[in-house]
């Protein structure tokens, strides 16, 4: 069979996530159309034991320890979403009335401020011991897995508060910056750190020195960091890429969000220093007019995974994403993306890039159950 992400169908999902470890996870069967890395099985069963993937088979197995249930529907891996600004996704879309050479002109005007910057920085920082934090946080989580996201990245912290973030962030979809459970319980544990961008403005010098440090002793096993999110025409944007070389922090541990100004050269050395890149063209496309060059990304070799940025100019989710670079690929870029490899894009490979894709991404023996059905 031949699943579209063009195509997207209405569904439910069933999300099998265990952060209560094995000894409390609930043994499961589920049957229907199965996902998996080398086919398709039109009927096939997913045994699920202690929260992982014990086997999938495609004859129904004779005796189970827990449910059986026949979803009738596509059984697939969790989206792993390692672009995103989650604690923003409450708000209504934006239209901006024009583009922008660069994220720094909408971030400075009124009108976005007032809509959307002002009020989400004072609701995640509002004293009243973390309920408005924890209620803004389950309903994008919610919101998130509804379109088929298991593991995200993005969730703000928050600065000048004890913690940075409270532990309410455990629970739902894995955090993988704060709480994803990989890392043991509690939050703060992660080896994902995100990093707004790479001036001043964003990224101090103690930070950087200590994103540096990190990095080099192998304290993170990635670096997710907004570089070059602008017009190719804009030298402020151009010059980044730059900037972040100077940081020292180039390589197989750092993954690039947005890189729209990047030229030839910017994707030949992220191909020789194994930098993976982070596309978000809905929200680029929104802002600027124009997404990253991800046809010479991908005739470079770089590596390349999806994600939706965020609700306000991005997409809803990762699924509407998905359809919409499907829409971008076989309009404007020649069908540069088949449906497997956009699919890829948000599951196996950022899962790769994260360094977990020995715990999800995909629906194998060993793997997390993370997982979603989707109903025609």
């Amino acid at each position: 069979m031949r699943v579209s992400a063009s195509e997207p169908k209405l569904f439910f999902f069933l999300l099998v996530l265990f952060f209560v470890g094995p000894a409390n996870a609930q043994d499961l069967v589920l049957s229907g159309v199965i996902v998996t890395p080398d086919k398709v099985l039109d009927k096939g069963w997913v045994v699920i034991k202690g929260g992982r993937i014990f086997s999938i088979v495609e004859s129904a197995p004779d005796r189970a320890s827990g449910p059986t249930i026949d979803t009738n529907g596509i059984i697939f891996p969790g989206f792993v979403d390692l672009h995103d600004h989650p604690m923003y996704n409450i708000f209504k879309r934006w239209t901006p009335k024009a583009k922008f050479k660069n994220r720094y002109e909408w971030r400075d005007l009124p009108e976005y401020n007032s809509l959307i910057g002002k009020p989400g920085g004072e609701l995640q920082r509002r004293d009243d011991k973390d309920q408005t934090f924890c209620d803004i946080d389950e309903f994008v989580e919610v919101k998130a897995l509804i379109g088929g996201t298991t593991s995200l990245s993005g969730i703000s912290a928050r600065r000048g508060f004890p913690q940075p973030v409270p532990n309410c962030v455990s629970g739902l979809a894995r955090n993988l910056d704060w709480a994803s459970g990989f890392a043991g319980m509690g939050v703060g544990k992660e080896r994902v750190e995100n990093a707004l961008g790479v001036t001043p403005r964003d990224l101090s010098d103690s930070e950087s020195a200590r994103i540096s440090e990190e990095l080099v002793n192998k304290k993170i096993d990635l670096l997710l960091i907004h570089v070059a999110e602008g017009s190719s025409a804009d030298t402020e944007s151009t010059v980044e890429f730059r900037a972040l070389k100077g940081l020292g922090v180039l390589g197989p541990h750092t993954a690039i969000i947005h890189g729209v100004a990047f030229g030839s050269d910017d994707f030949r050395e992220m191909r020789t220093s194994s930098t993976a890149l982070i596309w978000s063209p809905r929200s680029n496309m929104e802002l600027y007019g124009s997404t990253a060059n991800v046809a010479e990304a991908f005739r470079q070799g770089v590596t390349i995974a999806i994600a939706p940025d965020w609700s306000p100019t991005g997409s809803t989710n990762m699924l509407a994403e998905l359809r919409y670079a499907g829409q971008l690929s076989q309009g404007e870029l020649s069908g540069l993306f088949s449906d497997r490899a956009l699919f890829e894009m948000a599951t196996a490979v950022p899962a790769r890039i994260a360094g977990i894709g020995d715990k999800v991404g995909s629906l194998r023996p060993g793997l997390f159950a993370d997982l979603f059905v989707l109903m025609g």
